[in-house]
């Protein structure tokens, strides 16, 4: 007999290659005392099992799970080992443990019901992170998704009114109702062609629904922390996110820590490998603070990655004496809120904030040259009417927060940038590097 974790897996049609890398990046082990200790995004990089507090149990769990998503272990496997490893440990039934913190005593049961959740919970978040990774690189020939529920009695009528919802995948819905969206919810979305959306019917002669519903917010008390929380309503709370987002923006952010932490040449390899499933990631990041910035018309210090700096520009720099410590290129907020003040822009020299949130496109086609005076690197393009130049701090250490961690790194780091006269020329004191 199917299951309804293996008949999720089979629907999505799918290699589990993205689910196993979702899996197995979560290395982060963390024991908590309730399943509201880690809230949503936080489960990208994070395993956990609630009341667990046995590491060595954690890790042969996530293991197990892990082995499930490739195809290795079916859910009756992963049954029997589970059961077999808590019995042998002593935790099989009730237990009693005591939260290190408050010294407050729980008790927790593992018996069949509970093991049924933790491994439906976790292969269909697995599998969802990882149709979301194949949904974006396939999103240029099918841009839509649409929302399909079991269409059962089980189904909640809240998740039955989002039945055929068909919308762009960018929209902003899918950011907050991408399944599944709640405990044993069997809900799922399917990529959608622009011929298929254009006539508006699904393989089963329904019509498709291209409004987006409202997205009504609720407030709801986490008792463990006593926070109260906004959580979409008709979604179970810890489930209003989405895990191929959330799976993107935790690797984006383990990426750009280590393109700083490698030698450029090595940064420049991995970036190489990656790029293709990271660029839009990253792109979307840089955007998002671009929005910020601009909105608020204020800094945190907060960077970003904006361009890798590829192995002929650095064999180029190398030949002009400059070896680069990092390959990334970074910039910060505070750089960029200058750089796109109101004075500035009223002058006609700066870079639109529009242009300014393209700049990772537009560096990839850019031109290098080495600014031989002020021994910076200068990238420029081409703009509708006329060109666009960045200059980039190289070897530059600077003390700028990456998500929640603030640290000091060497890197190279966009200083500013504006438009070029047509009397610039970029010949005498500029030369031209391979890209």
């Amino acid at each position: 007999m199917t299951t309804d974790a293996q008949a999720f897996a089979a629907l999505q049609t799918l290699t589990p290659a993205d689910a196993v890398a979702y899996l197995q990046g979560r290395g982060q082990l963390t024991e908590t005392f309730g399943w509201q200790d880690l809230w949503q995004e936080e489960h990208a990089l994070q395993f956990t099992i609630s009341r667990l507090a046995s590491a060595d149990l954690l890790a042969a769990l996530q293991d197990k799970i892990t082995a499930s998503v490739q195809g290795d272990l079916s859910r009756r496997d992963f049954m029997r080992d589970a059961h077999q490893m808590l019995s042998d440990a002593g935790w099989w039934g009730k237990r009693e443990v005591v939260e290190p913190s408050t010294g407050e005593i729980h008790t927790t049961t593992f018996d069949p019901s509970r093991l049924k959740l933790i491994f439906d919970v976790n292969t269909r978040q697995a599998y969802a992170a990882g149709q979301w990774s194949n949904l974006q690189r396939s999103k240029h020939s099918h841009p839509y998704l649409r929302y399909i529920t079991k269409r059962d009695e089980r189904v909640r009528a809240s998740h039955r009114a989002w039945d055929n919802v068909t919308l762009p995948i960018d929209d902003g819905f899918w950011h907050t109702h991408y399944p599944p969206n709640g405990w044993r919810c069997r809900c799922r979305v399917v990529a959608v062609s622009q011929a298929e959306f254009d006539n508006g019917v699904t393989p089963n002669g329904a019509a498709m629904r291209k409004q987006a519903p409202d997205v009504v917010m609720r407030d709801w008390l986490n008792r463990r922390t006593d926070q109260v929380e906004q959580v979409p309503a008709g979604i179970d709370p810890g489930f209003g996110y989405n895990a191929g987002q959330a799976r993107q923006v935790a690797l984006q952010r383990v990426v750009q820590g280590k393109l700083v932490e490698l030698d450029a040449q090595t940064g420049a390899q991995l970036w190489h490998s990656l790029q293709q499933a990271m660029a839009a990631q990253q792109l979307q990041t840089w955007q998002g603070m671009v929005q910020q910035v601009a909105s608020t018309k204020r800094a945190s210090g907060a960077a970003a990655l904006v361009h890798v700096i590829g192995p002929a520009t650095q064999q180029a720099l190398r030949d002009h004496g400059v070896m680069l410590a990092s390959a990334a290129v970074l910039m910060r907020d505070a750089e960029l809120l200058h750089a796109i003040r109101d004075t500035k822009l009223a002058r006609g020299a700066a870079l639109t904030p529009e242009q300014w949130a393209e700049l990772p496109t537009l560096l990839e086609s850019a031109t290098p040259f080495l600014d031989t005076q002020d021994q910076a690197l200068v990238y420029a393009f081409e703009l509708p009417e006329r060109a666009g130049k960045v200059v980039v701090r190289m070897n530059y250490a600077e003390k700028a927060r990456f998500g929640d961690k603030r640290a000091r790194v060497t890197a190279n780091f966009v200083q500013t940038g504006g438009v070029i006269d047509a009397d610039n020329t970029l010949e005498q004191r500029y030369i031209e590097l391979k890209k």
